[in-house]
């Protein structure tokens, strides 16, 4: 299967989505942006993973698709959602955090 990063994020600045489009430019990894406060289903999908519409979220989708190819985990009770690998969701993500995700889904070396 083949797999892509969709980031789902909005137009204004938020340093959070600066700093992983910057970790992903750097590392060569190619991505797709949605831009939730443009649409509407978009914003409702990240609510659905995190609960609240927060970005970035970035999903690992497969080819052709902008939707986790696998469910993601849910998040623990208590648990923010903030660096929190689910699998194939990452929300805010420290660029650490962003490194092993993306790692563990074959597409950072």
């Amino acid at each position: 299967m083949s797999k892509h990063v969709v980031v789902y994020g909005r137009t204004s600045f938020c340093p959070d989505l600066a700093r992983s489009q910057r970790f992903l430019e750097a590392n060569q990894v190619a991505y797709t942006q949605i831009n939730i406060d443009q649409d509407d289903a978009a914003g409702a999908l990240v609510e659905g993973w995190v609960g609240y519409r927060s970005v970035p979220t970035i999903v690992v989708a497969e080819a052709g698709s902008n939707l986790p190819f696998e469910e993601p985990a849910p998040l623990p009770a208590g648990r923010e959602a903030r660096s929190f690998d689910r699998g194939t969701v990452i929300t805010e993500p420290s660029d650490e955090a962003l490194s092993g995700f993306l790692k563990r889904n074959g597409l950072l070396s």
